[in-house]
């Protein structure tokens, strides 16, 4: 008897993009200019048209982390998902994986916005005014400055010397070193 090969094949069913709205998981959402003129904007409740306009004011990246049917369906798992009316669950990005302002909106309202293949540019929310400064200038040190003073051990303050010396310096107590004399005292 040969040996066969079989081969079996393996199919999967995945979601593409244009079977739910046009959007995927992970997608940017961005509203329409003229979304509150929808139909779709108008049936949301207050509290949820509130929640949009905090989330638009935010300056932050709004993301898909969910789409659904208006209905629930009997079969789950069934391709007849696709032809029902989709809702989107959207959630503020606030960075490391972060969602917050969890809302479902309809489609309508806006559309993906793609930035292939690179990541997401930085919002201004998250951006910060830094004191970087390129060009070089140079320090101007105040000497009378609190930072320039010792205190000697006698209470005071007195000036710090913030330059090293150009000759060498003798100690007062440099007659004899102490290692000499404490070696002399053993003998």
């Amino acid at each position: 008897m040969a040996k066969e090969k079989k081969f079996i094949p393996l199919v999967e069913s995945y979601m593409r993009r244009y079977k739910r709205g046009g959007f995927l998981v992970g997608d940017v959402f961005k509203f329409n200019d003229n979304f509150k003129s929808e139909e779709g904007y108008r049936d949301l409740g207050q509290n949820v048209k509130d929640l949009i306009d905090q989330m638009i004011e935010s300056g932050l990246h709004i993301r898909v982390v969910g789409i659904k049917n208006e209905d629930p369906s009997r079969f789950p798992g069934s391709e007849a998902n696709s032809q029902l009316e989709v809702f989107l669950d959207i959630a503020l990005d606030t960075g490391g994986g972060r969602y917050t302002h969890y809302c479902a909106i309809p489609t309508s309202l806006g559309q993906p916005v793609h930035y292939a293949p690179n990541l997401l540019p930085i919002p201004d929310a998250m951006r910060h005014k830094s004191k970087v400064n390129i060009k070089p200038e140079e320090v101007v040190e105040d000497e009378e400055s609190v930072q320039n003073k010792t205190d000697r051990g006698d209470g005071k303050l007195s000036q710090t010397e913030l330059k090293l010396p150009t000759q060498n310096t003798t100690l007062p107590n440099a007659k004899e070193p102490y290692t000499v004399s404490y070696l002399q005292g053993l003998q």
